[in-house]
């Protein structure tokens, strides 16, 4: 049964069911299990085994489960600015996976994609230097159309990285004592079985624990808080509207605390909160989603659609447009050294200057059919196509600053998180971003009918033909296909690939004008060619005649530079080379 046959049949459940769902929650939240607080694994040479295990969500309700070195999410990675690091990741799964390191700036190769995949019993070994600045960043799986189903099922975890210029700084960072990781997620449980997409994600869990209760001493304390869930926000605050510190956001400090009693976390977002216990010790506190407060538009908000139509089933779950408690704290005594301040100031950021920009690059989101509920439910395209695993949608050359621009035509507001990089937000909606969100993000808020824009460079890593991603991080929606591929490009390369992974050869190189070879492998007959320049976009489109693999074109007028050759065989493999046009 593919995704969306399996989300057919699970909508099929009499809407009781999500009654009796939020019911038990309500039922069951008087009992505060201890908060789980996940391993820490750290050196050069890291395993990891993504594996089955089971989970009681509920008292007496075991439910399968995956996690990565235990039955559910993953030991927390430690790792060091500038340290080299192996990972090997074994998969004990009866299926495909991947393992993503978001938000980390690493090569195509070690990314985690969608093309890496990681057959059953096999272990991937990517092998990188740690080039991040000091954040939190996490892990989860990756494979195209199925991230979804195995994160709902458990795999996640997180990543913290340290550098210099966060440990000068007095900050907690004794990790689960006064430095706490948040993993924030909700579930649905569907006849005894982890569900996705089903709107019935009633299943508050913190570390995997429903309504935990954390001690904390009485001091400042920090709270790393990820948003895992598939597609739900929270709208994250304390009762009693107690104050906290954002320091930090997905790819790294501020430059100085900013005060708040409210801050919005979309699926995929990190953010470092300080919060000062000083003189509390004895008391408790709890941490609440006051999604009450959310904007239409937004899942776990009140209402998502025109007022006359939503998403099937929104109506009957009790969480959406509510405040819900995620965690209680504890305040016990201080350490014997604590954190009784927090710093004026963290690390300078030092955003890209819009006028700097060598291009700016537009992405449009709207639905794939013309139906009303297709403007709410999807599947949603960008720029009028969904995920193809052998289109590569930009190119992008090595050491461009960008703009990208994305324009929301549905009605649901959108995470975008691109790969390899982190970025500056430009403006929403024409707007300034909120104050908290002018560091460093990978993920950025598209509100429903409006727009974002966002600033980046790409250095340090190219691949001519291993692609990053970028896609909505409601997963469901990226499983579906809201999801594109751009590749990296060196211009001032030839176009040499690695041994074994060329598909084409192109002569002469460099190209001036004239006939341009191709001989791939073993094509016939009529196919279109199209070359790219390095901006991704397409300069020229020609059919060739191939015979025993074969052909030549004769582009014209082609301006210095390097280009890409892009043929789509009869069976639906694509075949690609590089070239330089010599001045």
């Amino acid at each position: 049964m593919d995704l969306r046959s399996a989300r057919s049949a699970l909508l099929l459940f009499p809407r009781l069911f999500a009654v009796y769902v939020c019911l038990a929650f309500v039922l069951f939240s008087s009992a505060q299990p201890p908060l789980p607080i996940p391993p820490v694994l750290t050196g050069t040479d890291i395993q990891l085994t993504l594996q089955e295990g089971t989970w009681e969500f509920h008292p007496d309700e075991v439910v399968p489960t995956y996690g990565y070195n235990g039955d559910l999410l993953g030991p927390t990675i430690m790792l060091d600015q500038g340290q080299a690091v192996t990972l090997n990741v074994t998969n004990t799964l009866p299926d495909l996976t991947t393992t993503h390191w978001h938000g980390m700036h690493v090569s195509p190769m070690n990314d985690g994609g969608p093309h890496s995949l990681i057959y059953p019993n096999t272990t991937w070994s990517p092998s990188f230097t740690v080039l991040d600045r000091a954040s939190t960043f996490w892990y989860h799986p990756h494979g195209h159309g199925l991230t979804d189903y195995q994160v709902t099922m458990g795999a996640a975890g997180m990543i913290i990285v340290r550098d210099a210029l966060e440990a000068a700084l007095v900050l907690p960072r004794t990790y689960a004592i006064d430095d706490i990781p948040l993993i924030l997620q909700t579930k649905a449980i569907v006849g005894g079985m982890l569900s996705v997409h089903t709107g019935l994600d009633s299943v508050v869990v913190v570390n995997g624990a429903r309504q935990p209760l954390a001690e904390v001493p009485a001091q400042v304390v920090r709270l790393r808080c990820l948003n895992g869930s598939s597609e739900r926000t929270f709208h994250l605050g304390f009762e009693n509207d107690m104050p906290f510190h954002v320091i930090g956001t997905d790819g790294g400090l501020l430059a100085a605390p900013l005060p708040k009693t409210r801050l919005r976390l979309m699926p995929g977002e990190r953010v470092e909160l300080l919060v000062d216990l000083s003189g509390m010790q004895g008391g408790t506190f709890s941490m609440i989603a006051f999604n009450s407060e959310l904007p239409n538009g937004i899942i776990g908000a009140a209402e998502v659609g025109n007022g006359m139509a939503t998403l099937d089933g929104y109506n009957d779950n009790a969480l959406n447009g509510a405040d819900f408690q995620l965690l209680s704290f504890s305040v016990t005594a201080p350490t014997s050294d604590p954190i009784t301040s927090i710093p004026a100031e963290f690390v300078p950021v030092l955003p890209y200057n819009e006028a700097d920009a060598d291009l700016t690059r537009s992405f449009t989101f709207t639905p794939e059919g013309t139906m009303p509920m297709e403007m709410i439910e999807g599947p949603f395209e960008i720029n009028g196509a969904l995920m193809d695993m052998d289109v590569f949608n930009e190119v992008v050359p090595l050491g461009s600053t960008e703009i990208w621009e994305f324009t929301n035509n549905t009605m649901v507001g959108h995470p975008i998180h691109i790969h390899d990089i982190q970025f500056n937000i430009l403006d929403r909606s024409g707007m300034p971003p909120e104050d908290w969100e002018t560091g460093w993000k990978d993920v950025v808020y598209v509100p429903s009918m409006g727009s974002a824009r966002v600033i980046t460079r790409f250095d340090d890593f190219a691949d001519p033909e291993m692609p990053y991603m970028y896609h909505c991080h409601l997963l469901m929606h990226e499983d579906e296909g809201m999801m594109g591929q751009f590749l990296v490009i060196d211009p001032n390369a030839i176009g040499e690939t690695k041994a074994g992974q060329r598909t084409m050869h192109v002569w002469p190189q460099p190209f001036s004008n004239g006939r341009l070879n191709l001989r791939t492998a073993l094509l016939n007959g009529n196919l279109n060619v199209v070359l790219r320049d390095a901006f991704g976009r397409i300069v020229h489109v020609s059919t060739a005649n191939f015979t025993e693999g074969s052909a030549g074109i004769y582009p014209s007028q082609l301006a210095p530079g390097l280009y890409a050759v892009q043929i789509l065989s009869r069976d639906g493999q694509l075949h690609s080379a590089t070239f330089i046009v010599q001045p």
